[in-house]
């Protein structure tokens, strides 16, 4: 059963999950030689709403499941507490870095918070910055992967880091721009859904702070590219990559996106790539076991997926399979030298 918002503001970032899953079911149970009948996958709308999302999982739940998927944060916390307790296996979509330790029927195989702070710590001591201003949302993801995470590990080191929180709908940025040039920092650190991103750097720039390197954003930068942003709107940016998006970085990858754009005529995120590569698990689960509980679905992992070497942690989340990137002239994503 999935739960996932199709409709509403986060459905941009959503709405091609089911696509993916569903390729991911039939593909893997044509790989394994099973017939894909016995995966009866139901996808339900919740729009982004955790009211929604309670109401379609208590519908769902009287149907009966074997695994269930929420995606997005709102919806996931509202469901999680009852599939916890009734220990069912639970795949959740989001980028919250700690989102999956309270339970341990708890899944995640999507990008998130968790794998992308390591990047910005690595980025810092690379480049022996001694000062780091991070332009942050005021969001719980957002504060555990900077206020928990990265920052606390920068000034561990003697690095200044300097947080600068702003709100949902904030979408004007001058002021922050203004008080990040008198700060004169080594590095900025950039933390919003993408429609916050795409104003912070018109800000930045327009103050003449992006230079090259100097300027490092979340994944949701990658989102930009996809919406056909002006390359020179985005230039000279360091930013956090799915690998799956990256020139050249995996082998499956540009293969399945030709065949995903000709079944649904759309080009893919890496969202349903890794909604794809979900699905393949959980058919890997079943052909080995003839189970998809949780024991299964670890034992499942590792393997080769559109998204890389797909891999569990001890806390049942996925390894890093993301890379700090930057786009070329042709405005293509590319993997930052190391």
């Amino acid at each position: 059963a999935i739960n996932v918002p199709l409709t509403g503001p986060i459905a941009a970032w959503s709405g091609q999950f089911p696509n993916g899953f569903k390729m991911g079911i039939e593909d893997a149970a044509a790989k394994y030689g099973v017939d894909p009948a016995k995966f009866v996958v139901d996808v339900q709308d919740d729009g982004g709403k955790p009211s929604q999302a309670v109401s379609i999982f208590n519908k769902q739940q009287i149907a009966g499941f074997d695994v269930y998927i929420s995606v997005a944060t709102g919806p996931a916390n509202a469901v999680a507490p009852q599939l916890d307790a009734m220990g069912t296996p639970h795949f959740i979509a989001a980028f919250d870095p700690f989102i999956t330790t309270p339970a341990p029927s708890r899944f995640r195989v999507m990008t998130n918070s968790k794998i992308e702070a390591p990047l910005f710590i690595k980025y810092a001591k690379k480049t022996g910055a001694k000062s780091v201003f991070v332009i942050q949302l005021n969001m719980s993801y957002a504060e555990d992967e900077f206020g928990k995470i990265v920052a606390p590990a920068l000034e561990k080191d003697g690095v200044s880091v300097h947080r600068e929180l702003f709100e949902l709908p904030d979408r004007d940025f001058k002021i922050i721009a203004q008080k990040v040039k008198a700060a004169a920092p080594d590095l900025i650190f950039i933390c919003g859904y993408s429609f916050h991103v795409q104003p912070i750097l018109r800000d930045l720039r327009a103050v003449g702070l992006v230079k090259k390197g100097h300027v490092v954003s979340v994944q949701d930068f990658v989102d930009l590219v996809y919406a056909g942003t002006p390359v020179d709107e985005l230039r000279d940016v360091v930013f956090v990559s799915p690998i799956f998006d990256v020139l050249g970085k995996v082998a499956a990858a540009p293969e399945w996106r030709k065949r995903y754009e000709a079944r649904f005529k759309t080009k893919p995120t890496y969202v349903p790539a890794y909604a794809y590569d979900n699905a393949q698990l959980i058919v890997k689960a079943f052909v080995d076991s003839g189970k998809v509980d949780t024991a299964a679905l670890i034992a499942a992992a590792p393997f080769d997926g559109v998204n890389g070497r797909i891999d569990l942690d001890g806390d049942r989340d996925i390894k890093a399979t993301v890379t700090l990137a930057t786009l070329n002239y042709q405005g293509q994503i590319v993997e930052l030298p190391r």
